[in-house]
């Protein structure tokens, strides 16, 4: 027990930080000139969400489906064979997928400045910040573009999306339910990337809060407002 309690969370991962955001540059590389096209796929995204319209709506949550697949194949391909856990996590991303495709069917609808004001405002900054800022955030920690993470290709930025979307689309709780596998990644990548000794967790720790400060409003609300 003793020799147990010299270990520090760092002693059980078996890469270092340069492996890690190798990875992501591996991943680019080889699905190039898709980190492109995604980045265009972001920003359209943004642009279809602003309409209003049901069709765009449900649009936007079938390439968020889409994401989480490609999040899914880069934990499965990449990211499992140095951690194996993440095989558990590309599950996680896959049912992700479903549940946006579900959603898309019988849970997209106009979005509202009336109810959820703040989940909304939390939708569209998380939004925003996953498909245009995140990429670049790598530049600010002295890291090249080309280990840029991006949405449908990585799974931080794509599991920020999904927050920012059902913010936007379902601001009740069971939007909130429907956040719990993105939620959770959120959470574990933010504590390994604290474990690596890496800065870029505390970005993902104040956009978990950004997102709970704007669910919280649904918390004590009558149910039939959800």
């Amino acid at each position: 027990m003793g020799t147990w309690l010299t270990y520090a969370p760092g002693d059980f991962l078996m890469f270092g930080p340069e492996v890690y955001w190798r990875l992501f540059e591996l991943q680019n590389r080889a699905l190039w000139p898709l980190p492109a096209i995604v980045g265009l796929a972001g920003v359209a995204c943004l642009l279809l969400v602003a309409t209003r319209r049901p069709v765009a709506i449900r649009s936007v949550l079938m390439l968020a489906a889409l994401a989480c697949l490609g999040a899914a194949h880069f934990l499965a391909t990449r990211y499992a064979p140095i951690n194996a856990p993440m095989v558990y996590a590309a599950w996680g991303f896959g049912l992700q997928a479903l549940v946006m495709t579900i959603v898309a069917v019988i849970g997209s609808r106009n979005l509202s400045d009336r109810d959820g004001a703040a989940a909304t405002a939390t939708g569209w900054a998380l939004l925003g910040y996953a498909t245009i800022l995140h990429p670049f955030v790598g530049l600010a920690f002295g890291r090249p573009l080309a280990q840029a993470e991006l949405v449908g290709i990585a799974p931080d930025p794509t599991a920020l999306a999904c927050l920012g979307v059902l913010s936007l689309v379902w601001p009740g709780r069971w939007g909130i339910a429907w956040s719990a596998i993105p939620f959770l990644w959120c959470v574990f990548s933010a504590a390994t990337l604290r474990t690596l000794g890496e800065p870029q967790g505390w970005v993902l720790i104040a956009a978990l809060l950004l997102w709970f400060l704007g669910r919280s409003t649904f918390v004590f609300i009558p149910r039939g407002r959800a």
